[in-house]
């Protein structure tokens, strides 16, 4: 009979001793009495016993999964792998008795890291792979499939409208990742999702885990990260549960066996199926946090530590810890990238698909960018995934506000897929391909004006906040109220990428009727949206003259008054295409966006916390406005110009904006470009401002140091000659 409470021993650590299931699974015990929760649960309270002196004979090491699995028989009934019985002992057996090592931690270059300190050593290094076998039964084992949105036009839909017992054509099933279901696979037992190359890469990534003080510390800085899909009641609700659950894997030496039972909680979980979410905000967030963490939400929150790095200077503390092997901001940063890489192949491999899935992938983009600049093949790749997964998840179809219950999951959800909605507006502008989502397709319906707290209030604070909404969503507010939340700005995103949309059917769109009424309408419901905002949100006063904002609500305001600046040179752009002469237009909009994306780095001891945008800002923004006046500048050089046009001050924008290019960090995404670009624009300079030197070079014969397309430029259209520069790709001027 086993002890009471009372009667439960003490390892030498203090803590209190495991009963023998738990302690051979590498399990955490609760030390109930007289049997703990975990073993009543698996209904096996008969071998939960309290062993007075556990290690006083020799063992075979058994994995984690091993001895923790269960599998479900024929009849249903739950069955430890120690009573399915096998006639053949393993081939090999190990002893317990491990020899100590001094651990060895080499950093990204090879060169052994610092020592770590004294709560991260570790005194016992343990291969728990020489031995390690998947849990019993596991290439037979099925599991329900994750649910996926279905159209009016499926295979299924017929039978799906008629609720008839005799038309249901039941659940589709999934096996195991590692199963072969078409024989021995290529690569065998060495295939990546194998269950031991699964657990080995789950267990590599866990390992990368920040200690508790760093999450502490990237968590007070949450609002340098700026991410929808990353909630920060959500994140921070996560990492608290993550570290109370399993505190005591956590907190030792950051070794293989405690991750690897981290790793059988994560393997456990992803067999079943995302739960419907509650409408309590803690019922929801626990569906998936603490016990029930599923592989989605650890990348989400690797994803969060990533950005959380990258939002901080090259030179903090933070990369000088001795946990951190000597890696600078973007290996830190790329690390996590990869660690939450690893928890989305999990989900790929066990065909898992909902919507914190969408949201992993739209944060593991979001990462990525950061660290290896937006124009990579990898980037479009990973684009088209977050689309097909927010599809798949339904994000597109959600309910609507008049017909459902606002709750932190529905609002969530309409959250993200709004940023999902404004990204794929940003990704087809920046490449020029055609956008995935579209408003024929889907319910792009705005979230409401709540700060990110509220929606996790009790049901009848809930109803408090929302009576505060006007009936658009917007937040009833006089003018001197100049409060504004991410919700507020991400509505007023929505609204630009509406509009961005149609001038992408303009633009990209193939016999398109793209009248001048029709361009002209773009522009007047442009600045009507610009005017309609939120007040506090806007960049200039009455008088066009800028407000004295700082901080977060001044780089709201600009980078709001840039995306709306995008738009008009975009529909200018268009309206050139189409033969609508608007080139003074399309200028006075460049000089203006240049402007203000100069002001960023001008006023940067301002806007440091958002310095880590700086590079995408340069890249989406300045190339093209600093394109545009290069042309300008050529054009006046050989006397086309046929606009107003100040050269004296197109040259002295082009000369600060070189100063902005030379000041981006290498550890930025988008380093490359900017240095590239930079030489783009300093050659356009040295042109323009040494005409007699350029004479002399042709009359002598030399290579001319301009594109050959400028040898006919005055045959050329106003922004022919733009279009024939890959501002991002290769050299076109001779960088070498």
């Amino acid at each position: 009979m086993p002890p009471k409470e009372s009667g439960i021993g003490y390892r030498r650590n203090g803590k209190k001793q495991a009963c023998e299931p738990c302690r051979k699974g590498k399990l955490a015990c609760d030390h109930g009495a007289p049997f703990c929760g975990r073993c009543v649960r698996r209904k096996t309270t008969a071998k939960c016993i309290y062993h007075p002196a556990p290690m006083t004979r020799k063992t075979a090491i058994i994995s984690p999964q091993q001895s923790s699995s269960v599998s479900t028989d024929q009849a249903g009934q739950l069955q430890s792998p120690q009573s399915l019985g096998t006639s053949h002992p393993p081939p090999f057996q190990g002893s317990t008795e491990l020899l100590p090592e001094t651990p060895s931690r080499e950093g990204q270059n090879g060169a052994i890291a610092p020592e770590l300190p004294a709560t991260q050593k570790s005194v016992i290094k343990r291969d728990i792979f020489s031995t390690w076998k998947p849990k019993a039964g596991w290439s037979d084992m099925i599991f329900r499939r994750s649910a996926r949105y279905y159209g009016p036009t499926s295979f299924a839909a017929i039978f799906s409208e008629h609720q008839e017992d005799l038309l249901d054509i039941g659940e589709d099933i999934r096996k195991h990742p590692g199963a072969w279901p078409f024989g021995v696979p290529l690569l065998g037992r060495e295939r990546p999702n194998g269950p031991t190359a699964r657990t080995k890469q789950t267990v590599k990534a866990l390992l990368n885990i920040p200690s508790r003080e760093v999450c502490e510390m990237l968590l007070a800085n949450f609002d340098s990260i700026r991410e929808s899909s990353l909630n920060p009641v959500m994140v921070r609700h996560c990492i608290t549960k993550l570290w109370s659950t399993f505190e005591a894997e956590l907190s030792g030496p950051r070794e293989e066996e405690p991750m690897a039972r981290i790793a059988d909680v994560l393997f456990e979980n992803e067999e079943t199926p995302l739960a419907p979410s509650p409408d309590d905000p803690t019922e929801w967030m626990n569906t998936f946090t603490g016990s029930n963490i599923r592989f989605e939400m650890m990348g989400m929150l690797f994803c969060f530590f990533g950005l959380g790095f990258m939002s901080l200077q090259d030179w903090d503390p933070a990369f000088k810890a001795t946990e951190n092997d000597g890696r600078d901001r973007k290996q830190t940063a790329w690390r996590m990238k990869e660690c939450a890489g690893v928890c989305l192949k999990m989900c790929d491999d066990s065909e898992t698909v909902n919507y914190l899935v969408t949201a992993l992938i739209q944060s593991l983009k979001r990462l990525e960018t950061g660290c290896t600049g937006d124009d990579t093949y990898s980037i479009r790749r990973l684009h088209g995934d977050l689309i097909t997964t927010s599809i798949t998840s339904g994000l597109h179809r959600l309910p609507d506000y008049a017909t459902s219950k606002v709750t932190a999951s529905s609002e969530y959800k309409r959250r993200l897929f709004c940023a999902i909605y404004c990204n794929d507006k940003t990704h087809a502008s920046l490449n020029g391909t055609p956008p995935l989502l579209t408003r024929m397709f889907c319910d792009v319906q705005p979230c409401l004006d709540l700060p990110s707290e509220a929606t996790f209030l009790p049901e009848d604070e809930l109803t408090l906040e929302l009576n505060k909404l006007d009936v658009n969503g917007w937040k009833k507010s006089d003018k001197s109220d100049d409060t504004y939340y991410p919700a507020t700005i991400l509505r007023v995103k929505v609204q630009v990428c509406t509009i961005r949309e149609e001038i992408l059917e303009l633009a990209l769109g193939v016999n398109v009727d793209g009248s001048e009424a029709r361009i002209n309408d773009l522009h007047r419901r442009s600045f009507e949206m610009y005017q309609a905002i939120p007040p506090q949100l806007q960049y200039y006063t009455e008088g066009k003259i800028p407000k004295g904002s700082t901080g977060g609500l001044l780089f709201e305001q600009s980078h709001i008054l840039l995306q709306y600046l995008q738009n008009k040179f975009l529909i200018d752009r268009v309206a050139i295409a189409r033969g609508f002469a608007n080139g003074q237009g399309l200028l006075d909009t460049a000089m203006e966006m240049i402007d203000i994306s100069m002001m960023f780095w001008i006023k940067r001891d301002q806007l440091m916390r958002f310095s880590h945008s700086f590079d995408w800002i340069i890249t989406y923004y300045g190339i093209p406005s600093a394109g545009v006046i290069c042309i300008e500048l050529l054009k006046d050089a050989v006397g086309r110009s046929s606009i107003q046009f100040s050269r004296s001050d197109g040259i002295q924008k082009l000369t600060l904006f070189i100063a902005f290019l030379e000041w981006v960090r290498p550890t930025d995404g988008n380093y490359t470009l900017a240095q590239r670009l930079r030489k783009v624009v300093r050659r356009v300079l040295d042109h323009v401002l040494e005409p007699s030197q350029k004479e002399v070079r042709d009359e002598e014969g030399n290579e001319f140091p301009f594109d050959p397309m400028l040898a006919t430029f005055n045959e050329m259209d106003d922004l022919d000659w733009l279009n024939t520069i890959d501002w991002t790709q290769g050299s076109w001027m001779g960088f070498n």
